[in-house]
């Protein structure tokens, strides 16, 4: 376990890294904001010292800081990966060493929990389309669209990079964040369309264009990698199951009173057997529900162009009255004060980054 712990915080190290090289000459403090968000001695740390929401709750900290600080609300963009995929160690060999873009995309979901436990991924295919779904684990801050907006370019970057395919582009990004005042920007940078508000963060691929062989492929090499990784994932095994249903609810949440039909479907279960092995993990469907619709609330609140009552029944809700009395259980105020809350900590995050501004 201790392996995939180590792979998992040198990849935040590693971002964080690429955060301080690319906005440093930016004109404001940026090793001030790390350390205000915590992230400054992240090197030091084990992994019994943080928790995944905790992780993930500096970053969107960070993020939304950065954004704040800069006025740029594009910053995530100007972060970009590095040119070669090693600064991503075992996995970005394991792409390299991938067949096609295909491959190397289902071998990136499949071991990303070795990597980082703050990202939630899924893979959905048709019979010309696969799309690639992200959900970044909310805490007491929302996750900025910030952070979305660096994981997709680097995303993009890294599978161009991989394929030796510069010109490759999505043909469907979305969004569950309000349209921004640069929608035309985001559409010039994907070069395909860009949907706000959607129901999840995803980004859609012809499969035509993901058949692209990799120039370094060696099914030799990739072999010897999944023996290694196979070991890692099942020495972490524990616990998985939950967290593939909780993946799956991350982008089904919508669907309220017919989730665990749905959910069990997918998996190609029972519902019974469903609930069996959940308990087998100590949790139950229910509590699961619970936790994703109050991570995904989170982010919906931080979007104050989305009325309550479309967020109550995107998160599967049988009338706004239900979704206020859950955000009073979970955040111990309704949904208004929420909104308010969050636009106050903006404010206040913008003010004290100007502050330390040389």
């Amino acid at each position: 376990m201790r392996a995939g712990q180590n792979m998992k915080y040198r990849f935040a190290t590693d971002v964080v890294k690429r955060i301080k090289v690319c906005l440093a000459t930016d004109g404001f403090n940026v090793d001030h904001l790390l350390a205000k968000a915590g992230l400054d001695r992240l090197e030091q740390y084990s992994a019994t010292r943080e928790d995944p929401v905790g992780l993930s709750d500096k970053f969107s900290y960070l993020w939304k800081t950065l954004a704040a600080a800069s006025g740029d609300t594009m910053l995530g963009f100007r972060v970009t990966p590095p040119h070669s995929v090693s600064w991503l160690g075992v996995f970005g060999h394991l792409l390299m060493s991938s067949r096609n873009l295909k491959t190397a995309g289902e071998n990136a979901v499949r071991y990303l929990p070795l990597m980082t436990a703050e990202m939630r991924t899924s893979i959905a295919q048709s019979a010309d389309r696969t799309t690639i779904c992200i959900h970044l684990v909310p805490g007491r801050h929302a996750v900025p669209q910030q952070r979305y907006d660096f994981i997709w370019n680097m995303l993009l970057s890294t599978l161009r990079f991989v394929a030796a395919h510069p010109d490759l582009h999505p043909v469907l990004v979305e969004y569950a964040f309000a349209a921004p005042p640069s929608v035309a920007a985001y559409a010039d940078i994907f070069g395909c369309p860009v949907r706000f508000g959607a129901a999840h963060n995803a980004m859609t691929f012809a499969n035509a264009d993901l058949l692209t062989p990799i120039p370094t492929s060696n099914d030799l090499a990739a072999e010897g990698l999944f023996r290694m990784l196979d070991e890692r994932l099942q020495q972490s095994a524990r616990g998985a199951f939950t967290s593939r249903v909780k993946t799956l609810l991350a982008t089904m949440i919508d669907k309220g009173g017919a989730l665990r039909v749905a959910v069990a479907a997918k998996l190609l279960i029972s519902e019974r057997t469903l609930q069996r092995r959940l308990e087998s993990e100590g949790t139950d469907f229910s509590k699961l529900v619970d936790d994703v619709r109050r991570e995904v609330a989170e982010q919906y609140l931080a979007n104050d162009q989305m009325t309550l009552k479309e967020m109550s029944y995107r998160l599967g809700f049988s009338d706004p009255r239900a979704f206020h009395r859950a955000c009073l259980r979970w955040f111990g105020k309704p949904p208004s004060k929420f909104l308010e809350a969050d636009r106050n900590d903006t404010a206040q995050a913008s003010d004290a980054a100007e502050s330390q501004t040389p």
